[in-house]
C-alpha cells in the first residue's frame, strides 16, 4: 500500500522548503559573489600608451603601485594609488594582500580599514569627507541588499518553526502562514539580488569602486560574478516553489478537517 497523496504534498513541500532554505544560507554565509581584478596585459599597454601614468607591479599577488601625474599651467600634481584583486560577498569585502602589502595602501584615506576585510554594515560611515560619491552609492546598494538578505533568512527560520507546527497540529492557518513567510523570502530575495546587480553594473561599467581607483585603470579592471550568485538565484525559485505547495497543503489540510467534520 503505497502513501498517501497529502503525505507526499507534505513531503516535498518540506523538502523544498529546506532545499531553498539550504541553499540561500550558503549562499549568504560565502564571500564568492562577485571577484575583482585587472588584467596584467591591459595594464601594460595603458603603461606604454599614457605618458602620464607609471605602473609598477611590486608584488607577486598582482598588487600594482599606480602614479598618476597630472600636469596643470602652475605645476604638475602627482597622487600615487594601489590597486588590487579584491572579492566580496553580500556582507564584506576583502583583499588577497598580505599584512605587508595592506599597510602600504593607505586604507584608513581610502575610508577602508586596514583589516583583510571591510564589513559595509559595520565599518561604512556615510560621510562624503571619508568615501567618495561613487563608493557611497556602492555601499548603500551593498547594505541594502544586506538587509533583504536578513530579512530572507529571519522569514526562512520562521517558515520552518511555524511548517513544523502546521503538520504537526495539522493547523491549516500555520501553512497558510508559512507559504506566505516562503513567499516573502522569494520575494526579498529577488529585490536583494537586484541591487546587487545593480551595484555590479556600476562596477563593471561605470568603474564604481569603494577603494580610490584612478580613472586611468578603469579598461584594466575586471569585474566577475562568482557561483554564489547562480546558487542565491536557485534558493528564490525553490523559495517560489515551497511556498506553491505549502499553499496547496493548506488546502488539503481544509478540505480534510471539514470532511471530518462532517
Amino acid at each position: 500500500m503505497g502513501a498517501s497523496p497529502l503525505i507526499i504534498l507534505i513531503v516535498n513541500a518540506g523538502v523544498f522548503g529546506i532545499f531553498a532554505s539550504l541553499l540561500i544560507v550558503i549562499s549568504a554565509s560565502v564571500d564568492s559573489w562577485q571577484k575583482y581584478s585587472f588584467n596584467e596585459g591591459t595594464l601594460k599597454d595603458i603603461n606604454d600608451s599614457n605618458p602620464n601614468v607609471d605602473i609598477i607591479n611590486v608584488s607577486d599577488h598582482l598588487f600594482y603601485k599606480v602614479t598618476e601625474t597630472k600636469a596643470s599651467k602652475t605645476s604638475n600634481a602627482t597622487k600615487v594609488y594601489y590597486v588590487y584583486p579584491t572579492y566580496s560577498g553580500i556582507w564584506r569585502l576583502c583583499d588577497y594582500l598580505t599584512n605587508e602589502e595592506r599597510e602600504l595602501t593607505s586604507k584608513k584615506e581610502t575610508g577602508l580599514t586596514s583589516n583583510k576585510c571591510f564589513v559595509f554594515v559595520k565599518d561604512y560611515d556615510d560621510n562624503p569627507a571619508i568615501f567618495s560619491k561613487e563608493a557611497m552609492q556602492i555601499a548603500r546598494l551593498q547594505n541594502s541588499a544586506a538587509s533583504c538578505y536578513l530579512v530572507v533568512l529571519i522569514d526562512l527560520i520562521a517558515a520552518g518553526v511555524i511548517g513544523m507546527i502546521g503538520i504537526f497540529r495539522k493547523q491549516v492557518a500555520s501553512c497558510m502562514v508559512t507559504g506566505v513567510l516562503y513567499c516573502m523570502a522569494a520575494l526579498f530575495g529577488v529585490f536583494g539580488l537586484s541591487m546587487f546587480h545593480t551595484k555590479n553594473y556600476y562596477e563593471k561599467y561605470e568603474c564604481y569602486a569603494m577603494e580610490l581607483l584612478p580613472q586611468s585603470v578603469c579598461p584594466a579592471r575586471e569585474v566577475t560574478i562568482e557561483w554564489a550568485i547562480p546558487l542565491a538565484w536557485v534558493g528564490v525559485i525553490f523559495c517560489a516553489l515551497a511556498s506553491v505547495l505549502w499553499w496547496i497543503v493548506a488546502r488539503a489540510l481544509r478540505v480534510i478537517l471539514a470532511k471530518t467534520m462532517l
